[in-house]
């Protein structure tokens, strides 16, 4: 059995209201320019903010699912970083107009060794509630957490990518 990373930033990726795709460079003061492609995720003020797309479940699909959130912080680290993950399985011939699954959650507020512009790797364990099948769309939402973010400073997404496990 081998572990799997199916990257999820890709062409059907949405923007939340304030979210928004920039540069390293043009979202913190480097001494070293970096051009490398960011998603600005502000910090929540009274809603939740984030991203949402879709995948396919690969044939090799067997499970352990986890999404992978890999970010640059733009702050000095402080107080609570939460993200939430929600998603919904859609077969053929099956409405899309349904709600997604309850959320599933992770947060950060040990920030020792951490500082302003360092990368940081935030995992979250996915619960659907219908076993995920091979072949089968996932919709998704992965956002800041209005509930338990404590944050005032904005993370920069570099990657995010759905790990599983295969046979």
């Amino acid at each position: 059995m081998a572990n799997h990373w199916l990257p999820m930033l890709d062409e059907t990726l949405q923007f939340d209201i304030g979210v928004y795709p920039s540069k390293l460079s043009s979202e913190m003061a480097l001494t070293n320019v970096k051009p490398q492609a960011c998603i600005v995720l502000p910090y929540p003020t009274g809603s939740d903010i984030g991203i949402s797309g879709l995948f396919k479940l690969p044939a090799n699909y067997v499970g352990t699912p986890i999404v992978l959130v890999e970010l640059v912080l733009d702050g000095t680290p402080a107080n609570v970083l939460a993200f939430g993950f929600q998603q919904i399985q859609i077969d053929e011939e099956t409405t899309v107009d349904v709600a997604y699954e309850t959320e599933d959650l992770v947060n950060k507020s040990s920030w020792t060794g951490y500082a302003d512009e360092e990368k940081c790797v935030l995992s979250i364990t996915v619960t659907p509630t219908l076993t995920y099948s091979p072949g089968k769309w996932i919709m998704w939402h992965l956002y800041r957490d209005d509930s338990v973010d404590t944050t005032t400073f904005n993370v920069l997404l570099m990657k995010v990518f759905f790990q599983y496990s295969d046979a």
